[in-house]
């Protein structure tokens, strides 16, 4: 009687392809990556583990960019509201400047206005034209242009002449 040896059940080759496996997957010495960090108490994180933690962080940051959309959101309506007050306020303080022409004439009320404004300054001036009633020296240009004679003469005098 003999003792049959058992054949392994893995050939040398094939048992180095595992262990380069068990390597790839727990890291060198078996003891995780050091490159996909470290877990709660410390050790280096197995190919699986850092697989786990980087999907747990894409969760996390789904989340925060969904709370960060409904902000946006939320400002742009607040900022739509803003802009909205904002022209309603200008439309207003433009009706208190002073009163305004309705519609249509206030579409010739800026003209109309310069137009008065001119008159109002012609009229100003018309006392400072010579010859018109109301100019200051109108009582001199008038006695300078009548015609006089010397008394029983019939000559004129030396101011008209």
């Amino acid at each position: 009687m003999g003792f049959d040896q058992e054949e392994p059940d893995v050939t040398p080759e094939q048992d180095a392809v595992l262990r380069d496996i068990q390597v790839q997957l727990r890291g060198p010495g078996l003891v995780g990556w050091p490159q996909l960090g470290t877990d709660t108490q410390g050790h280096a994180r197995s190919l699986v583990d850092g697989l786990a933690a980087a999907l747990d962080r894409i969760d996390a940051l789904e989340h925060e960019s969904s709370a960060l959309r409904s902000q946006i959101d939320e400002l742009r309506t607040e900022i739509s509201e803003l802009e909205a007050t904002t022209a309603e306020l200008s439309e207003r303080t433009q009706r208190l400047d002073g009163p305004h022409w309705p519609w249509p004439l206030s579409l010739i009320e800026g003209p109309a206005t310069l137009v008065g404004e001119q008159l109002a300054r012609l009229e100003s001036l018309l006392p400072e034209l010579p010859g018109l009633p109301g100019h200051r020296d109108s009582g001199c240009a008038l006695m300078a242009n009548e015609r006089t004679t010397e008394p029983g003469s019939g000559v004129p005098t030396s101011h008209d002449r």
